[in-house]
């Protein structure tokens, strides 16, 4: 079992601090770009509605997976701990390398940079400073985290607050003062596409990319309150607050624009702002994106280093960034790792390209662990599992075959962006044979002291 360390600070999430991870991370910048992507793949509202909830089923049914996982192997690491478990170090390793390199430490990055593009265009400053502003950022969020997890979780918590209460105000607003019309979502659709089940395939890649983070507060389940309780019921109350305001807020977007129209505009949103606060509206849309994007980076910093953690706990080669901080119990070398990594990559510039790669990465890391559900529930069926995922062995099966088949998409229709991604999981074997043989070397050598 992979341990945990534990402070003065430790155990000091809530329901509600789990869930906000959840909905800091999922309800982030995509929400205001993704659905003009659906609607060039799915011309017809009910269409694009369908495959927001399909996105929502999904993801519930990896929930109902993670639910028991969670509960059952309570440690900080989440994916990390339960394919160790399941499959392994070498799987676990693989997972924890490709989060540190790239998944993570380049999501932070490429948010950042969101941030301090939008942080410019409020504040009319110079556009030499969108790098320095997206550095300063990222540093000052990890130098929060190293002060203890308390600080991290309150400003999780007002930007939460601060995120939902403009999305949902702003949709109220839309609805109350018949800002748009009724009209373009009973009106009929475009011409369909010939192969409707393609089309409709290919708009969940970006939908799920969408819900991405879904599973995020189950890295910090080493350091939550009743954990067997609150990490499962966060789980479950997250994925079906989202995926219930992305319904309505798809439904919303084309009550304000019309379907055909939504799919040329890329940048519907601040249109869609202007429409309801006149010339203030970009300006509206703008702070809304900079405390998302902030509640964003925040989050992934505070899981992200997690994982790191539980990897370097466990691997000799990586053993330097496992130190906590004394008193508090924060992973500080894992944060300072992952930060100083994520400058690097916003000071390096081209690290964006790396995002399209990780995606097929993703999902078979995701879909190894729903199997692994099945595996210890054979290997280790005297574990206590105060929670059991409903419709066992169904619901893990399904769940591993939807991501297969999302891994085999991705191969078709994006194979050098894939294939590029798969290198990169790769990469992390003569590394973990590194590790492997120095841990070895190191047990020979007490043995041999004793």
């Amino acid at each position: 079992m992979i341990s945990c360390a534990r402070g003065r600070d430790a155990g000091t999430l809530g329901f509600w601090d789990s869930a906000a991870i959840i909905f800091a991370i999922v309800v982030g910048v995509g929400i205001f770009r993704v659905p003009a992507e659906v609607a060039r793949y799915l011309s017809s509202p009910v269409l694009m509605l369908a495959a927001w909830l399909a996105g929502g089923v999904v993801c519930l049914l990896g929930v109902l997976c993670f639910a028991e996982l969670a509960a059952a192997f309570p440690a900080s690491g989440g994916t990390y701990v339960y394919l160790r478990v399941s499959f392994g170090r070498c799987a676990a390793f693989l997972f924890g390398w490709t989060e540190l390199t790239v998944i993570r430490t380049g999501s932070i990055a490429s948010v950042a940079f969101i941030f301090a593009e939008y942080l410019q265009s409020f504040f009319a400053f110079d556009k030499l400073f969108v790098k320095s502003a997206a550095v300063v950022m990222v540093l000052l969020l990890s130098f929060v985290h190293l002060a203890g997890l308390r600080y991290g979780k309150r400003i999780q918590n007002i930007c939460v607050f601060a995120k939902m209460a403009a999305l949902i105000g702003a949709i109220a607003i839309g609805f109350l003062f018949h800002k748009g019309s009724l009209a373009h979502i009973t009106a009929a659709p475009a011409p369909g596409p010939p192969n409707l089940l393609s089309a409709f395939g290919l708009a969940l890649v970006p939908v799920l990319w969408t819900y991405g983070g879904w599973h995020e507060n189950t890295f910090m389940a080493g350091e939550t309150r009743d954990v067997t309780r609150t990490v499962p019921l966060a789980l479950f109350f997250g994925i079906f607050a989202v995926a219930a305001l992305y319904l309505i807020a798809n439904f919303f977007f084309v009550y304000m624009i019309p379907a055909q129209r939504l799919a040329g505009l890329s940048l519907f949103a601040p249109e869609i702002f202007g429409m309801l606060f006149g010339r203030w509206g970009r300006k509206v849309f703008e702070a809304l994106i900079i405390v998302s994007s902030l509640g964003c980076v925040n989050a992934m910093i505070m899981t992200g280093s997690r994982v790191t953690d539980a990897l370097a706990r466990d691997n000799a080669l990586f053993a330097s960034l496992g130190a906590t901080a004394t008193g508090n119990g924060v992973p500080r070398r894992a944060i300072l790792f992952n930060g100083l990594w994520a400058v690097a990559l916003i000071a390096w510039g081209t690290f964006n390209k790396l995002l399209f790669f990780t995606g097929v990465v993703f999902w078979i890391f995701i879909g190894l662990t729903a199997a692994g559900l099945i595996v210890l529930r054979r290997r280790a069926p005297g574990v206590p599992r105060p929670y059991r995922v409903w419709g066992y062995p169904f619901v893990p099966l399904l769940f591993a075959a939807t991501c297969l088949f999302l891994t085999v998409n991705a191969l078709i229709v994006f194979p050098g962006q894939s294939l590029f991604g798969l290198g990169l999981a790769a990469s992390g074997i003569p590394l973990y044979l590194i590790s492997r043989r120095r841990s070895d070397f190191l047990s020979r050598s007490r043995e041999g002291m004793v």
